[in-house]
């Protein structure tokens, strides 16, 4: 299980456990922090898109040494 998985894993219990919640405020609470941790998969998963496009990107040579730009 990946960082994004196990955060909408988190997101998904919160919503499971507000829902058993008698106390509106309670349930209020557990609402929120699945909110967060949707939001938290979310960045995590940009973030991995992020660094998988850069390694992409990123230039190599034959020698194994970074290419210089002139310029």
């Amino acid at each position: 299980m990946d960082r994004c998985d196990a955060y909408r894993d988190c997101a998904a219990k919160c919503v499971k456990l507000g829902r058993t919640m008698d106390s509106a405020r309670d349930r209020l609470i557990l609402l929120e922090m699945a909110l967060v941790w949707s939001r938290l998969s979310q960045y995590a998963a940009e973030t991995a898109a992020r660094k998988e496009r850069a390694e992409l990107i990123s230039p190599a040579t034959v020698d194994g040494d970074r290419t210089q730009h002139i310029g």
